[in-house]
């Protein structure tokens, strides 16, 4: 059985044009649209543990299959986040019904967009036929902002777990996405490295972490590094589609590739999935080579850095700035690449407007190896945090140069770190100190 969920802003009718072409490819599989309801991802009241237990009744009341791995499933956009807000809600890796999860250009760690004035979305997103465009869904859009804790908590209940819910004899997961953005009166929504709605590297369900501890030494710091296994999720990247083309919106699919694409990734199964994914992976290298070589940036590889910072207590800290200098800013050619890696490196960088220990560094990828070109080169990022011990009675020692230390990255450990078409999550743990007037004895 095949389960559709639609997106944000979208409706069920909309993913017919898509079903009939897949009919028209031999797929056969009997098509059940499951729906939350027209533009009830535009309510302003509803949140996503709306939709999730909306899911969870919906499934139910039309008595759809429950048994582990009896359900195919297609879903776009913010469809993407609802499936697995609901599946890793009420189920586990063992009993999810799921068995292939095909996700269109999903919003797994966020859209450029979310935050965006409600004018803004309307008219990107629905050109000059939209309705109702000044209900855009505040709750939905807070989870979609860049660098959401609503994003990254879900990340860590299903691919930092230390469950496996994706990979062979689990979910079987593909992730297509385009990298193209709109034409017309939309294209004022297209942004260096997004489908005009959805950063390619955002789409990307396998993300990589990297935890730096200050608390103990904050001189030399304690890294902990969780890769990517290659053949947990399959991700391609559909040259030419945008958002709405790649789930044959608009005429579309463009690439004559993608509708083969989507077929396999239904039809595909326990054995052949780790050969899948490498096939996915060398077009994706096809097309990120041709595409590097263009001048027009938007179709760069890009890496969507999420850095998070938190002290000892679990307490998140909100006044902070990161710095990004060349071998140790020392010199011309230092200070020169300094500069560059700030006006070509960082193509944007978006604070989570709801908890500013969360923010979003948009990293390309491409300007960043050329940077670095030279063995001896070595990135530097370090932190400066607010309060300041030394004028407060409680705070961080991050100011001086003694205080605290760098991480520090050759060009080997660069490459590693920043890789295009993902998301790195950079948890940075501080140590907050207390003065000596915070609690103090004195004698009777």
């Amino acid at each position: 059985m095949l389960v559709i969920l639609h997106g944000w802003s979208d409706n069920f009718r909309s993913f017919r044009p898509l079903v009939r072409r897949l009919r028209e490819q031999g797929l056969e599989q009997p098509v059940e649209e499951v729906h939350l309801g027209d533009y009830i991802s535009l309510d302003d009241q509803v949140a996503f543990d709306d939709l999730v237990d909306a899911m969870q009744r919906a499934w139910q009341e039309r008595q759809l299959p429950t048994a582990p791995g009896s359900v195919d499933a297609i879903v776009h956009s913010t469809g993407g986040l609802v499936i697995r807000d609901w599946f890793t809600r009420h189920y586990t890796p063992e009993t999810v019904p799921l068995k292939r999860l095909l996700m269109l250009a999903p919003a797994n760690f966020g859209s450029p967009l979310a935050h965006t004035g409600r004018s803004m979305i309307g008219r990107a997103t629905k050109g000059w036929s939209g309705t109702r465009l000044f209900e855009t869904g505040t709750h939905i859009l807070k989870g979609l902002e860049l660098a959401s804790d609503y994003s990254i908590g879900l990340a860590e209940r299903d691919w930092f777990a230390p469950e496996i819910w994706y990979g062979p004899g689990r979910i079987l997961c593909t992730v297509l996405t385009g990298n193209a953005g709109y034409t017309g009166i939309s294209a004022i929504a297209n942004k260096p490295g997004t489908d005009g709605t959805v950063r390619v590297s955002t789409a990307n369900l396998a993300a990589a972490r990297l935890d730096v501890d200050f608390q103990s030494d904050p001189m030399h710091p304690l890294y902990r590094w969780h890769g990517e296994p290659a053949d947990r999720v399959a991700f391609g990247v559909m040259d030419a589609e945008d958002h709405s083309s790649i789930c044959a919106k608009g005429n579309g699919p463009r690439n004559a590739e993608t509708l083969p694409a989507i077929v396999e990734a239904l039809t595909v199964g326990d054995d052949g999935f780790t050969d899948w994914c490498a096939r996915l992976a060398a077009g994706n290298a096809a097309v990120m080579e041709r595409r590097n070589r263009a001048r027009r940036a938007h179709f760069h590889g890009y890496q969507n850095t999420v850095f998070v910072v938190r002290d000892q207590y679990g307490r998140h800290v909100t006044d902070y700035v990161l710095e990004f200098y060349a071998n140790q800013d020392r010199g011309q050619r230092a200070r020169r690449m300094t500069r560059d890696f700030q006006e070509a490196v960082v193509s944007n960088v978006h604070v989570f407007k709801a908890n500013a220990a969360y923010r979003s560094f948009l990293i390309n990828c491409r300007e960043l190896h050329r940077l670095f070109d030279r063995p001896e080169d070595r990135l530097y990022v370090s932190i400066t945090a607010h309060p300041e011990l030394n004028s407060r009675d409680v705070g961080y020692r991050t100011y001086g140069d003694e205080d605290i230390g760098a991480l520090v990255l050759d060009p080997d450990q660069v490459r590693t770190l920043f890789q295009e078409n993902r998301t790195l999550l950079v948890t940075l743990t501080l140590k907050r100190e207390q003065g000596s007037k915070v609690f103090r004895f004195h004698d009777a």
